[in-house]
């Protein structure tokens, strides 16, 4: 029995046909026809061919993700559907979900070819679902693959290997989705998630909070709340900010404190927040971490300036602006170029990042640095740094290095990184970042990624908008304390 519907059904007709077929146990235990939640219904109409998932524990996405498969396996011939899982158990419980799908469809029902621990395959579709545990030889089977669901992928071991491997069997028209709960910073998940947030390969990030769950509350007068949160609550400074910017309920304040006292510091990572503060940190990190995680509650998308540049921040005529730059020669698959902009009183205005190459980059720097008051153009001169220097002659505000002692400066143009500099960036950052107000959630990442090595300070993921921040924070420590003349700039004296 092949279903009656379209070749190629759009977003809605699939929403429909799941919700027609597919029947779950609730909550009560009653079998109910699956209605997408909050969280699901998002991800259905704004997946993409690649997609990772951050999101809070029990939300229901393997189910309906399940679900989204076996219509298709229902629908299209041929069609070969996977999903991977961290452990024999909990493989086995995905598949237990398909055949319960199945086994509850009204008839009549497409013939089963195969039904076994590990597949379930329609005899006249010739399509099906496998499932495997991570690690497994016989995954995959080597066929091509239209959908593959990677659960708690946090949690494999040799995760970018079974990673690779999927990605070869799926094509570039088909979908791959990796799905997980934070677990810490030392994971292929997490690196995975931050090149993908910073727009660093073709998975589109998706972050859900734990409030994306309807039923993560507990309502005034109920047994289940802590005893001293049964009547109506005060608020501390911290819910106050959560009920403001995410217009969050009492119930769900409520709910929230009696997990926090259930998990205590693993509330955060089991149910996120924010999409920073929910990775636990490995190794001692070299910024305040709970800083950092105060700013990422705080970071929003900023607005595309039309060059491209992101800003949160409107221009002040009267301000004066500094701008850090991190080059790079913009190659394919290569680092990042990066530029900070911050003012006199310690905002991160604006942020860019691209991979381009040098006199691009230069062209931009000009623009911002015109944009900004002329700001002051502090360019990493190191490698790539020459190049983009070089395109910047006829700019009329470049900042020259100074001795970061004294602040005496010298003939050459940009900021030149060393060890002695680079133990400069990181120590004046350090005494002055409980004073920067940063909004965007990359560079809050990135700084907190930094960890030391050996005694060094060592990023753990990618440093290209937090090197071009530092030299921005450097330079405006170094410039206080300097004597002589500070450019040509209208504004600028001696």
């Amino acid at each position: 029995m092949v279903i009656n519907t379209p070749i190629t059904m759009t977003r809605d007709q699939k929403l429909a046909l799941i919700q027609a077929i597919v029947k779950i146990d609730n909550k009560e235990g009653l079998v109910l026809p699956l209605i997408p939640n909050r969280m699901q219904r998002y991800f259905h109409y704004n997946k993409a061919n690649r997609n990772i998932i951050l999101k809070h524990r029990q939300g229901g996405f393997s189910t309906f993700y399940l679900a989204d498969m076996f219509t298709d396996c229902l629908v299209y011939p041929n069609d070969n559907c996977a999903v991977i899982s961290h452990e024999t158990r909990a493989t086995q419980r995905l598949l237990d979900r398909v055949n319960q799908f199945y086994k509850r469809m009204d008839d009549p029902k497409p013939k089963l070819d195969i039904e076994s621990r590990s597949e379930l395959k329609f005899e006249d579709l010739n399509s099906g679902i496998y499932v495997g545990t991570a690690g497994s030889k016989a995954f995959g089977r080597g066929d091509t693959i239209k959908k593959a669901h990677l659960s708690e992928y946090a949690f494999y071991e040799n995760a970018r290997v079974i990673l690779n491997g999927v990605e070869d069997a799926v094509p570039l028209t088909g979908e791959i989705t990796l799905e997980c709960s934070p677990n810490g910073e030392d994971t292929d998940f997490y690196e995975q998630w931050v090149r993908a947030r910073e727009g660093k390969s073709p998975y589109k990030p998706f972050f859900f909070p734990w409030w994306w769950s309807d039923d993560y509350r507990i309502e005034i007068g109920s047994e289940l709340a802590l005893e001293c949160d049964r009547g109506e609550l005060v608020y501390t400074v911290e819910e106050q900010e959560l009920v403001g910017k995410y217009e969050l309920c009492e119930a769900q304040i409520r709910w929230r404190r009696y997990k926090i006292a259930e998990k205590q510091g693993l509330f955060w990572q089991e149910y996120p927040e924010d999409e920073v503060s929910c990775f636990i940190v490995i190794g001692d990190p070299v910024f305040d971490t709970e800083l950092l995680n105060t700013m990422a509650q705080s970071c929003y998308e900023g607005q595309k300036h039309q060059v491209g540049w992101t800003f949160w921040r409107p221009l002040d005529p009267k301000m004066r602006y500094i701008i850090g730059a991190d080059t790079s020669a913009g190659a394919p698959g290569g680092s990042f170029s990066a530029a900070a902009v911050i003012d006199s009183n310690y905002n991160v205005v604006a942020t860019y990042q691209a991979r381009v190459e040098p006199h691009v980059f230069a062209g931009i720097l000009k623009q911002m640095g015109r944009y900004y008051n002329n700001a002051t153009l502090a360019v990493e001169r190191n490698f790539t740094g020459y190049a983009v220097l070089g395109h910047l002659n006829d700019y009329p505000n470049i900042y020259y290095q100074r001795d970061y002692l004294s602040g005496k400066i010298t003939s050459n143009k940009g900021w030149w990184t060393n060890d002695q500099t680079r133990n400069y960036l990181f120590s004046a950052t350090k005494e002055m970042l409980q004073k920067v107000n940063i909004l965007d959630m990359n560079l809050v990442r990135q700084l907190r990624s930094f960890r030391y090595i050996k005694y060094r300070p060592t990023a753990q993921t990618f440093d290209d908008l937090a090197i071009a921040f530092m030299i921005a924070m450097a330079v405006k420590k170094t410039s206080g304390v300097a004597q002589g003349y500070q450019g040509s700039v209208a504004g600028w004296s001696w």
